[in-house]
């Protein structure tokens, strides 16, 4: 792994006194290519951070706070961003315009910028070489377990840190990821190559259809290592998904993944919004949180956009057994309840027979701890 340092120290900002700000110092500046959340509510952090990304498209430096989203704070939360990013400039003498700022917690309530600030200095004054499972733990919120994950083909490597449990869905997520490669690339290609990962990996999880105020996706390139630009966007996919999938692993509340898989479709965007309503469906997530195997809820959701299907042609699967093919199977639902009982990773395959194309959502159940998790979050 390249020399990557990191920084880490407490504010306050987490009710359980646990470390809650996170300083990450790349070696030299670096291109990168970032994805915020599409919500026009966004945290002041992620309006100052865009704003940098557009006119720089480089990274030198990232600090992340966790347990005050910076949002809903009006303009203050955007000057206090600023700050927060000109401070560990100022004390590791780099330029401000190459400092990212990243945020995560509760909505409207102000920064302790004092603390904050007074934070980083602490941070930057201690840094130490990347570990993933520490830096996932400290921005981490309602997270019950670190998201890591590291990958080497040859001389390539791809790796990364991630943090997200609820509020979960595209565009991305409530979610921060930051993911890096050791590839040389250019700024549009690493550009084109985050844009298709993203819609694959993060723009393709839900775990409770609800859309966040911060959620940010960053890809690195530290250009050390000249690569095949097929086998860079393996490895990078390959963490990202890996990522993505332990944020849906670890949905609040949550006892299963749920992979639903379109295929048959005539068109991409038809598979993918047709997985999407599947994967986002509250009665298909709770029939699998129940272990039942109810296809009449799959097939609700499948006909519910605005893409038309021929209900005679489906094929609906819950793992290999089919459930549906025009007509039901009422004999298979007792191997897909067993199915259903026996894995924690479920697949729902929907077969439109149509064409070609399909695309893969990832989801989780939805059972009661989610609502207790979430009813309590503030109290």
């Amino acid at each position: 792994m390249p020399d990557i340092l990191m920084g880490v120290s407490r504010a306050g900002l987490k009710e359980s006194g646990d470390p809650d700000l996170l300083v990450v110092v790349l070696p030299y500046t670096c291109p990168a290519s970032f994805m915020f959340t599409d919500n026009f509510f966004k945290a002041g952090s992620v309006i100052y951070s865009q704003r940098l990304v557009q006119r720089k498209g480089t990274v030198r430096a990232m600090v992340i706070n966790s347990g005050n989203a910076n949002c809903g704070t009006g303009k203050e939360g955007v000057k206090h961003a600023e700050m927060m990013g000109r401070k560990v400039a100022d004390t590791l003498d780099i330029s401000p315009d190459e400092v990212l700022v990243f945020s995560t917690g509760v909505i409207g309530r102000p920064l302790p910028i004092d603390r904050v600030l007074s934070a980083i200095e602490d941070a930057c004054s201690i840094l130490e070489p990347l570990d993933l499972e520490r830096a996932s733990r400290v921005i981490g919120t309602t997270d019950s377990f670190p998201k890591f994950d590291f990958v080497r083909r040859g001389s390539l490597e791809a790796f990364g840190f991630a943090k997200g449990a609820g509020m979960i869905d595209p565009s991305m997520a409530t979610m921060l990821a930051f993911v890096f490669t050791n590839a040389d690339l250019s700024h549009a290609t690493l550009k084109a190559l985050h844009r298709e990962v993203c819609e694959r990996t993060f723009n393709s999880i839900t775990v409770d259809g609800c859309e966040s105020t911060n959620d940010s996706f960053g890809l690195i390139a530290l250009g050390e290592v000249r690569a095949d630009p097929e086998e860079v966007r393996r490895v990078v996919g390959e963490v990202s998904l890996s990522l993505a999938k332990k944020i849906v692993e670890d949905g609040e509340g949550a006892t299963r993944i749920i992979k639903v898989t379109v295929k048959g479709a005539s068109i991409g965007i038809k598979a993918r919004e047709i997985a999407r309503a599947v994967a986002r469906s509250l009665l298909v997530k709770t029939a699998v949180y129940g272990r039942d195997p109810n296809w009449g809820r799959i097939l609700a959701a499948v006909g519910s956009t605005e893409f038309p299907i021929d209900p005679f042609k489906v094929k609906v699967y819950i793992g290999k057994h089919l459930l549906y093919n025009g007509k039901p199977h009422p004999k298979a639902e007792s191997m897909a309840k067993k199915y259903l009982e026996e894995e924690k990773e479920v697949e729902i395959v929907v077969d439109l027979r149509e064409g070609r194309k399909s695309w893969t959502y990832y989801s989780s159940d939805l059972g009661y701890e989610y609502i207790k998790i979430n009813a309590e979050y503030r109290t």
